[in-house]
């Protein structure tokens, strides 16, 4: 079956503005109207989503890079907008639109920083920003009969900060250490999600809940599985296990109650289907992204599936070549990008 894209929205990227973060900047688990942040120059913006793509004044706040020369960092913004909260892989920093620093939390560095491997967000009532940096490094030295004598490292840190003064309310160690990561605030907005990429050593879920003696934080039992969306209802989310399987998992519990093959979504004339991402585009429905392996991203297909069911709706089709990833907002519309075009759609 196939399900018409309808336009909802067209809006072009100004200069040398970008989308900031992974996955775009739009922070469709914040409580409210969907937000979207833009790097231009050495400028972060924060901006009305609706009225970027109304062609309306959308501009709410907008915070000085505290890294201007770096290319690696992360950033959240607090609820009201005034404040920003920035990462890189050895601090986290909170500043306001005049460029004042509120405060700064100082990690531990990690033997060699190529990249952010960091991420922050800020919690849905303004309280604290969770945050994940470096642990304490090993110290010791390799025996030549291949033991490490010495203290081995523990793991990165999961970090609940004060978002006032950067004072550390709770820190867990998480075992891991992470190429890469983010943050997914659950609809309850008690809990928060964790997805960590160590490359080869595996994909780790976590999740974390603020209590009054010190953080409690959970994993999935899977060791290669990728934290998606969370339902509005708060009862379930989504996961991917790369690279054909997108699951359903109850909470707090992550029992997996159905699978979905890519393979059981859409059957190519030739090659295999592979998922790139899913989410919900409403509590209804989910939209998933099906690629051909090691084809173009002309080749994307995003596929509508039932949130409770499970069950394959049928194929998005386009008024214009398909696009490569479909990005949910929650609130029945989905984005997707071309160039520095952003295009916003809903469905019928």
């Amino acid at each position: 079956m196939e399900i018409k894209a309808v336009p909802a929205g067209r809006a072009h990227l100004r200069n040398a503005a970008r989308v900031v973060g992974p996955l775009w900047a739009v922070e469709v688990g914040r409580a409210g109207p969907p937000r979207m942040l833009l790097r231009e120059g050495t400028s972060l913006e924060l901006h009305d989503l609706d009225a970027f793509f109304g062609a309306q004044p959308s501009l709410i706040s907008a915070f000085a890079v505290p890294w201007p020369d770096e290319e690696s960092w992360e950033a959240a913004v607090s609820p009201d907008g005034d404040v920003g909260v920035f990462c890189n892989d050895e601090a986290v920093r909170a500043v306001t639109p005049t460029g004042a620093v509120l405060w700064e939390h100082r990690g531990h560095r990690r033997h060699s920083r190529k990249e952010n491997r960091s991420s922050c967000r800020v919690s849905d009532d303004g309280r604290h920003v969770w945050a994940m940096l470096p642990g304490p490094p090993s110290s010791g030295v390799w025996r030549d009969d291949g033991a490490f004598d010495g203290t081995p490292y523990r793991g990165d840190e999961w970090l609940v900060l004060a978002a006032d003064t950067g004072r550390v309310v709770a820190r867990e160690t998480l075992g891991c250490a992470a190429v890469g990561g983010g943050h997914l605030p659950h609809a309850d907005g008690r809990h928060m999600g964790l997805g960590v990429g160590e490359g080869q050593d595996g994909l780790h879920v976590y999740w974390g809940r603020l209590e009054e003696d010190g953080l409690r934080v959970w994993k999935h039992e899977d060791d290669y599985r990728i934290l998606l969306d969370v339902h509005p209802s708060g009862l379930s989310y989504l996961s991917y296990a790369p690279p054909d399987e997108i699951a359903w998992h109850s909470f707090p519990g992550g029992l997996i109650m159905r699978r979905l093959d890519a393979a059981d979504a859409w059957r190519p004339a030739t090659g295999e289907a592979y998922w790139d991402g899913a989410g919900y585009v409403d509590a209804d429905t989910v939209i998933a992204t099906a690629t051909l392996y090691a084809e173009s991203p002309q080749d994307a297909r995003h596929i509508l599936i039932d949130a409770v069911s499970g069950q394959v709706r049928g194929e998005v089709r386009y008024p214009m070549p398909p696009h490569e990833s479909a990005y949910p907002l929650g609130d029945g519309t989905w984005l997707t990008a071309e160039g520095d075009t952003l295009f916003r759609w809903t469905y019928r």
